[in-house]
């Protein structure tokens, strides 16, 4: 049900079966739906109404741009009447006023009524034509992509009526199309001939989708896909990727055998090296292996030879493979300066036996080493020339560079400088403090200068120190009224009091900063007709369209001019071949008049032309030539029209498409012939193409396959000529192609010349020449001895004498003599050592180095100083732990003390146990601290925090830095100290003071704001002075200080502690103050170590932790001699998301997200639920542990001391240390034996007898 709002008193009646309804037309307000899920309200304009014989009336509604339809209620809700049931009500309409064809289209609507709907016609301008819908103008037939792969589609008419006309085009061959369907486009590749002479050709897959997949493969087996093949590949043809002095040789020239190039040195032809450049000279001397004072001489710098090299000293000591030594009495090595400019030497031991034990040490900078120069490291920041709240950076601390440190500010300040302190700004705007699309300027960007930005809007609005306020809109809180709208042009909170107020009713009424005034008498502007009175009873801008007016007649109407009579058939409503009749011309009497067909009595309409018969080939629908004929000619029946051609094709309700030529687009291509046998619209893809040279040759729907030369192509290679004898289809591949000197191939390119002296056919040293090259001419090429032209043959080597000794084949170095040059005399050459050593039709072997067989044994080198042949029994066996013990022509003695060379380093003892050369690398090196390593110095000390194990935000301290005692580092959050994890960063530190408090810059100008670095409060804050030692806790600091202010030193520790000195004039009077416990003391650091150990007990690595582990030791050992007690949360006993604390004696894990849950000795339990009072809040205090088994009860929590057996139901215990000691098992105390409820009872008993003898008296 919709409900209906009438507000003009138009009525329309019109009667249904026994039923009279009675709407108001003219303006409806209605809730209305356009689709089903879709509803709105709006102002209709006035409405036609359709009536029909149905339980439900339905309306449609009809505007330019919509139809919509609205149920009405059912006809029991309307009064009734006894009008005739036949009447009916009609309502018509030109479908083409809501223009519902295509842009550029034609829309005729032939019978506008309303029983004849969707029969408008649209047409295009190239005659294509539509009922009903617009028309489809143009079909391009490739957007379907008809062609497929490897195709281009070209459609020439794009005509929704001018189908199968695309042409499909091959992309490798332009000249190969068809019309309305693929070409044909494979073709082998191979044809083409596209490898090179020799090589052999195949297309696996012949096809226009599958190219470049042919191969060309070579008859040594290298093949290349899609080009020709590159048979062959000398690596050396390059020349220069050997080296000088060096000879390229590579075994196999095939592509596919690549990197197998050999390159040998000409001076050893034992040295070489395969795919790269050999190394011919290796000079051992380079390395300096004898020291800055002796000389160095490689005897054979060959790279098979070495630890030949001798050091001479100036004294003529020579010593071959190591240092000599010059002076076997004592050998001070500093004598050599062995460290280099800038550092000292110190030789501890100059006994000869001691090498390499002098020790170099930094004259500028920091660092020392043994037995090399020191790397020396001078860090110009070690000394902080930057400030404070700057960090430093040496970009080089190399020992003479000064002055390239920078000084960077810390954020938020900007600036540095390198060689000195930097000037710190402060831009204020970089913190964004301004609105979203607001500007911020700093004028003065300097730390002292705070809260001086300004904030501008971009409507010229501004504020300084904050954001602005730029938009006020003076209409939000409706200053206007009822009935008026308001309106702010300009919003800016600088532009007020112009917003301005309009009428609803009368927008010229308007006024500005205050409401308007909007009443009005609507006679005034004299709405009703000449004659007519008219009267505004209310004349309120919300009382509108209420006025009346009135006919002499006695005829009113609301809101509008009434209308007092008229004959309705006056305008001629019914049209051309209808007659009007208007049974009662009363004004008070309308839309009653009737239209009544003229040729047709029976067919009439009320309040509107009827709809009249016609006959629709009247309007000549069909095109030229064709037929019309319309064989019912009833308002029913409709587009039953025919349009029928000469050639009998017909088209029911539209013109008929008489003919299509298809040979019109060409579809057979150049050299055929098409012919359309029969060109009626219903007879396609019956064209022919016949080929023009062949009429036989022909094809239907598509080109034909005709007959071409096939040296158009060009298959024969360069030079040659091809001929194609016969030029038919069925004679392919016959081609001829001729080189010109008689050599001929069919089908395919020919080889014309091939030279048999390019395969070297002669062997080494004989020439050979091809008097004939031709590819017919083989066998005759002719070989000719290099010593005797005579000597030839024919299609072979020749039999040549030659000197044997011309080709080089003795060695490098060896002298070569062929005493008889004959061809039956071979393999008699000589070679010759230049140590005489001979040997007879071979390389002779000059050198015998005798280390080879391994004569000296283990832990011994072996050097043979001359390796000739004939020079034996001279080589030199060295001891490889001492040099110095050499034995020539067998093995040496060995055996020494290690522990001679001080490998431990300083402050170390070494031992040697067993002195023998079987038992090497066997010493130890003992630490004082009884650290030892064997074979190597020990690591005596290992600060772990100098890895920087914690997180950002964290300190690091490790309690025992001996190297056996590891994991034991302590991390500590900066910003609350409570927070530690040991072996581990904490993580999740809470977000320091310096961020979080310094952030509203509380210390002032010429001050930097940190966090405390020993407050357990994360809150806290310290102002630093700049330039100088003064601080002040959570408040700016007194910077102006007079001189001899003994502060100004720092004599307090900067980081708990604030100075002050009462008298500056007098030293040693001021004051240190501890920031957390108030602890003093004058003159001297006041001790704030027992002020904060109970807050810091929990890092496991303050005082009190410190405090049982001294005391466990005592306890266990009177004499202090036992080892301190170990680590216990080194094994991680509390797992993930727990930290551990390790307290001595016992150890504590406590949740990482609640610090509130807590457990000695045991992993915590942290998943608690939300009604467990224990993670509420610390209710149970330091070192106690918090339970609650019952979560849903009130203070049944129970509080267990850490370091006594001390628990309490409901609230903390008060003082651990009164049980502190407690046996849990017999419940004595230590002094005396007694248990603590005897000594609680004795009290008890006293107080009840004070209190009798008190009521005594």
């Amino acid at each position: 049900m919709v409900p209906l709002f009438a507000t003009r008193t138009n009525v329309l009646r019109c009667h249904v079966g026994q039923v009279r309804l009675v709407l108001t037309l003219c303006r409806l307000r209605a809730r209305f739906s356009t689709t089903p899920a879709r509803v709105r309200t709006g102002w209709l304009p006035p409405v036609v109404l359709l009536c029909a014989r149905t339980t439900n009336v339905w309306l449609r509604l009809v505007e330019p741009d919509r139809l919509a339809t609205i149920q009405m209620l059912p006809p029991t809700h309307f009064t009734t009447s006894s009008a005739p049931a036949t009447m009916t009500c009609h309502c018509d309409k030109d479908e083409c006023a809501s223009m519902p064809c295509g842009t550029g289209q034609t829309c005729v609507d032939p019978v506008q009524t309303p029983s004849s709907l969707l029969d408008y016609t649209c047409t295009c301008a190239n005659g294509v034509v539509a009922t009903g819908s617009a028309a489809v103008c143009e079909n391009d037939e490739c957007v379907a992509a008809p062609c497929g792969t490897g195709q281009t589609c070209n459609d020439p008419n794009v005509a929704a009526n001018s189908l199968h006309d695309f042409e499909c085009t091959c992309d490798n061959d332009m000249t190969i199309k068809k019309v309305d369907g693929p070409a044909t486009c494979d073709k082998d590749e191979c044809v083409a001939m596209p490898c090179g002479a020799g090589q052999t050709c195949n297309d696996p897959v012949q096809t226009v989708g599958s190219l470049l997949d042919y191969t060309c493969t070579c008859a040594n087996g290298v093949s290349s896909v899609g080009a020709s093949a590159v048979c062959e590949n000398d690596e050396c043809a390059g020349g220069a990727v050997c080296g000088m002095d060096q000879t390229c040789n590579d075994p196999n020239v095939a592509a596919n055998s690549l990197h197998d190039f050999e390159c040998i040195c000409n001076a050893d032809m034992m040295v070489k090296m395969v795919d790269g450049p050999a190394t011919c000279v290796d000079d051992e001397c380079a390395t300096s292996p004898c020291g800055m004072t002796q000389t160095c001489t490689d005897l054979n710098t060959s790279p098979m030879s070495t630890g030949d090299f001798e050091c001479e000293c100036g004294n003529g000591v020579k010593a071959t493979g190591m240092p000599a030594v010059c002076n076997m009495g004592t050998n001070d090595e500093c004598m050599t300066m062995p460290c280099g400019t800038g550092q000292s030497c110190l030789d501890p031991d100059t006994t000869a036996m001691s090498l390499l034990d002098f020790v170099c040490s930094c004259v500028t900078g920091v660092g020392n080493n043994v037995g090399s120069p020191a790397a020396c490291v001078d860090d110009e920041c070690a000394s902080s020339p930057c400030g404070s709240g700057q960090t430093c950076v040496d970009a080089d601390t190399s020992v003479g560079s000064t002055g390239d440190f920078t000084c960077t500010c810390t954020s938020p300040k900007t600036g540095s400088a390198m060689g000195s302190a930097a000037v710190c700004a402060l831009d204020e705007c970089s913190a964004a403090p301004c609105g979203a699309g607001q500007t911020c300027d700093d004028p003065v960007k300097l730390p002292s200068s705070l809260l001086d930005y300004t904030c501008s809007c971009s409507n010229g609005a501004m504020a300084v120190g904050a954001p602005a306020s730029c938009d006020v809109d003076e209409c939000l809180p409706s200053p206007c009224g009822t009935g008026q709208t308001c309106s702010d042009p300009n919003t800016a909170s600088n532009s007020l009091h112009d917003f301005e107020c309009v009428c609803d009713n009368d927008m010229t009424l308007r006024a500005v900063d205050g409401p308007a005034t909007c009443s009005k008498d609507e006679c005034a502007s004299m709405p009703c007709g000449m004659g007519q009175t008219c009267n505004d009873p209310s004349p309120t801008p919300s009382s509108l369209l209420d006025y009346t007016c009135t006919c002499g007649n006695g005829v009113v109407a609301t809101g509008a001019a009434a209308v007092c009579d008229g004959d309705e058939c006056a305008n001629s409503p019914c049209g051309s071949g209808q007659t009007c009749s208007d049974p009662n011309t009363a004004s008070n009497s309308l839309h009653d008049f009737v239209c009544t067909c003229d040729n047709d009595n029976s067919l009439t309409r009320v309040d509107g032309p009827a709809t009249c018969d016609k006959d629709e080939c009247a309007s000549m629908p069909c095109g030229m030539g064709q037929t019309c004929n319309d064989p019912k000619k009833e308002f029913g029946s409709l587009h039953d029209f025919t349009c029928t051609c000469g050639n009998g094709v017909m088209t029911t309700g539209a013109s008929a498409v008489c003919e299509t030529d298809e040979c019109a687009a060409m579809p057979c291509g150049t050299g055929q012939t098409c012919n359309d046998p029969n060109m009626a619209t219903n007879s396609l893809h019956d064209f022919e193409c016949v080929c023009d040279k062949d009429a036989s040759l022909k094809a239907v729907d598509g080109p034909a396959t005709c007959d071409k030369d096939e040296c158009v192509s060009m298959p024969c290679g360069a030079g040659q000529t091809c001929t194609d004898p016969v030029q038919s289809l069925q004679s392919l591949t016959d081609f001829v192609c001729d080189c010109g000197n008689g050599v001929t191939a069919i089908g395919g390119a020919a080889v014309c010349e091939v030279d048999e002296c390019l395969a070297s056919p002669c062997g080494l040293g004989q020439s050979c020449s091809d008097p004939n090259i031709a590819a017919n001419k083989l066998h005759d090429f002719v070989c000719t001895c290099p010593n005797d032209a005579s000597l030839t043959a024919i299609d072979g080597p020749a039999t040549c004498d030659k000197d044997e000794c011309k080709y080089n084949p003795c060695g490098a170095g060896q002298t070569c003599q062929d005493p008889t040059l004959t061809l039956q005399s071979t393999h008699d050459f000589v070679c010759t050592c230049s140590n005489g050593v001979t040997a007879t039709g071979a390389p002779a072997s000059c050198e015998k180095d005798e280390c080879e067989d391994e004569p000296c044994g283990k832990q011994q080198t072996c050097n043979d100083p001359n390796k000739a042949a004939n020079v034996l029994h001279d080589f030199v066996c060295t001891c490889d732990n001492f040099p110095q013990l050499t034995a020539v022509d067998g093995p040496a003695t060995c055996d020494k003390n290690e522990c001679a060379g001080n490998p431990c380093g300083m402050d170390q003892q070494c031992n040697d146990p067993v002195q023998t050369l079987e038992s090497l690398h066997d010493f130890t090196c003992t630490c004082a601290n009884g650290v030892s390593a064997v074979n190597v110095a020990a690591t005596c000390e290992l600060n772990e925090c100098d890895a920087d194990p914690c997180g950002d935000g964290e300190t690091c301290s490790d309690p025992d830095t001996s190297f056996v005692v590891q994991h034991n580092f302590v991390c500590r959050c900066k910003s609350d100290l409570t927070k530690t994890k040991v072996d581990g960063p904490v993580g999740n530190c809470p977000m320091p003071g310096e961020t979080r408090q310094c952030a509203a810059m509380p210390c002032g100008p010429g001050q930097t704001c940190s966090a405390s670095s020993d407050s357990s409060s994360s809150s806290d804050f310290v102002c630093s002075c700049d330039g100088s030692a003064i601080t002040k806790l959570n408040g700016p600091a007194n910077c102006a200080v007079p001189d001899g202010d003994e502060c100004l030193l720092a004599p307090c520790d900067v980081g708990s502690q604030d100075c002050m000195d009462p008298n500056p004039s007098q030293s040693g009077d001021f004051v240190c103050t501890c920031r957390y416990g108030g602890n003093t003391e004058t003159g001297a650091s006041a001790d704030c170590g027992s002020a904060s150990s109970d807050s810091r007990s929990n890092s496991g690595s303050g005082s009190d932790s410190n405090t049982n582990s001294n005391s466990n030791s005592m306890d266990s050992d009177s004499t202090g001699s036992s080892p301190p007690t170990p680590n216990s949360c080194k094994s991680k006993p509390c797992g993930d998301e727990q930290t551990c604390s390790d307290y001595g004696e016992y150890f504590v894990c406590t949740c990482d997200d609640n610090e509130n849950l807590r457990k000695k000795d045991g992993r915590a339990e942290c998943s608690v639920g939300k009604d467990n009072e224990c993670a509420r809040s610390n209710l149970c205090g330091e070192k106690q542990s918090c339970e609650d088994k019952d979560e849903g009860g009130e203070e049944n929590f129970v509080c267990s001391c850490w370091e006594s057996d001390m628990k309490s139901t409901g609230s903390a215990v008060d003082n651990c240390r009164l049980g502190a000691g407690n046996n849990s098992d017999d419940d004595e105390d230590d002094d005396g034996g007694i248990p603590w409820w005897v000594w609680l009872l004795v009290a008890l008993g006293a107080t009840l007898l004070t209190c009798a003898m008190y009521a005594g008296y």
